[in-house]
């Protein structure tokens, strides 16, 4: 069976700079799959070029999504195929409600009476959200953002969501219940590729990962198998 998403010999230039240098990657359909390395490594870069939030004339290669090419799209057209990003560092609509914000993430569905049902299942998840709902969401912790931002792209009905660095910027505590909301929303059938800095929390989270160093994939592999792999303890586990 053919991936839900896949890279094919995807570059990325700034430029004359090139980023991101000939990657292949493949997510299949109900996976799991995190993206690891330092920072300039290239992982935002490729994150944002599957969705469509970077410059277009910048991509090389083919990324392929449900058997369709869709390199050169912009984001808007990437998302009404079901593939939507959670962004680092959140975005929210700071002068907007908890709602309102919740109800931007629905603008391209044509179903209108199934998205009140839906907002229902949204604040039962996330049932912070619920108790803040007329709040302004620039009032809200880090913590309540990352709920409202997944939640935004969960409206969609998403196949597949992309986050980067769901927990940046969190306290612990607040860390563990949004990954147990991400592997939920994963088992409720959502495919996931999330990019991480921790790298112990990707590799204990995602089925399968991908190591990434200056723009390359340096190896990938289960994450079981990561985890015990000594380069892989020794550059991102702290030995």
């Amino acid at each position: 069976m053919a991936p839900l998403l896949e890279l094919q010999d995807f570059h990325y230039y700034y430029g004359n700079i090139h980023t991101v240098k000939g990657i292949n990657m493949q997510v299949n359909e109900g996976e799991m799959v995190t993206i690891i390395g330092a920072n300039g490594a290239g992982k935002t870069t490729t994150l944002q070029a599957i969705s469509g939030l970077k410059e277009t004339k910048g991509v090389h290669g083919k990324i392929i999504f449900e058997g369709k090419e869709i390199q050169g799209y912009h984001g808007h057209k990437v998302a009404a195929l079901g593939l939507c990003q959670v962004l680092e560092g959140r975005h929210v609509f700071s002068k907007l409600t908890v709602e309102e914000n919740l109800l931007t993430g629905a603008y391209l569905r044509k179903d209108a009476k199934n998205i009140k049902e839906d907002l229902k299942g949204i604040y039962k998840r996330f049932p912070r959200l619920e108790e803040r709902r007329t709040q302004l969401a620039g009032t809200l912790s880090g913590g309540e953002q990352q709920m409202l931002a997944i939640g935004r792209a969960l409206i969609n009905k998403p196949k597949m969501i992309l986050l980067d660095e769901p927990s940046l910027g969190l306290a612990p505590v607040i860390v563990k219940e949004v990954f147990k909301a991400i592997r939920e929303i994963n088992q409720e059938g959502v495919t996931v590729l999330f990019v991480e800095q921790n790298s112990k929390i990707a590799l204990n989270t995602a089925n399968r990962g991908y190591v990434m160093q200056v723009g390359e994939v340096a190896m990938e592999g289960y994450c079981k198998d990561l985890l015990v792999n000594e380069e892989v303890k020794k550059a991102y586990l702290g030995g």
